[in-house]
């Protein structure tokens, strides 16, 4: 019975949010809902190992270990945004995840549902959003992204650096008010013991840093710039990397 309770958890997220939901609302038998234990943690990537990795896989690449006992194919959950046109549907996932989605291949209505499951009252407290929240954020940061919809490290440089660093990185921009003549982005590595200081630029690039060539003023923080252009975590990344490749490979030798 545990075992069974086991597999029916792992697809009650998702089993195809590619493909499409009926209209009905799901329902579960109180006493099925009340045997599925409510784990201590809020975080996402927990309750995701918690309660969708059996089918979904740890990666959520739908090869976990309870997927081929399944009829139907677990799906990929890494690729729901590049499903819905690069846009991340994370309204549709919540609906899904507290059960006002019903999908064909979950099974019949016994199959139990996160609602009631995350809403589970603990120390007079009822996290059930957070959880959901912090579920649907977790799965939006999975996402892959198509490299031909990504920008180029260049592409990314005259957009967002060229301004204040110039086109050859050498701090021969406008740089406009209050920022003072910025740094010559070919002498990193040089500046740091002859190695590319990969790890910090990636830290600048998504944190920000308060720069003394920068005047009173912070540099830009990408990372948040990328986030409200509503990009995925994974497509930030992508970014990042990209535009960190690009000034290391103009490096002064």
């Amino acid at each position: 019975m545990k075992r069974a309770l086991h597999l029916g958890l792992g697809i009650a997220l998702a089993s195809v949010i590619l493909t499409g939901a009926g209209r009905q609302t799901q329902t579960a038998p109180k006493g099925e809902q009340e045997s599925i234990p409510l784990i201590r943690s809020v975080e996402g990537p927990d309750l995701f190992r918690a309660y969708c990795a059996s089918c979904h896989g740890i990666l959520g690449k739908g090869a976990g270990p309870a997927a081929p006992a399944l009829k139907a194919k677990v799906p990929d959950l890494t690729l729901l945004a590049r499903n819905y046109r690069g846009q991340f549907p994370a309204a549709y996932v919540r609906e899904v995840i507290m059960g006002d989605k019903v999908v064909i291949a979950h099974g019949s209505r016994e199959m139990p549902i996160w609602g009631p499951i995350f809403h589970q009252i603990e120390a007079d407290v009822d996290r059930g959003n957070v959880r959901l929240e912090n579920l649907v954020k977790y799965l939006e940061s999975i996402q892959e992204v198509a490299a031909q919809d990504t920008p180029s490290g260049a592409e990314l440089y005259a957009q967002q650096c060229a301004v204040c660093h110039g086109n050859d990185l050498k701090g021969t921009g406008p740089a406009p008010s209050p920022f003072r003549s910025p740094p010559d982005l070919t002498t990193l590595a040089q500046r740091h013991g002859g190695t590319f200081p990969d790890a910090y630029v990636s830290r600048v690039l998504r944190n920000g840093v308060v720069l003394p060539a920068h005047g009173p003023a912070e540099m830009p923080v990408w990372g948040d710039e990328f986030k409200i252009k509503r990009l995925s975590e994974a497509q930030v990344k992508l970014r990042i990397t990209r535009l960190a490749n690009y000034i290391q490979s103009l490096q002064a030798k």
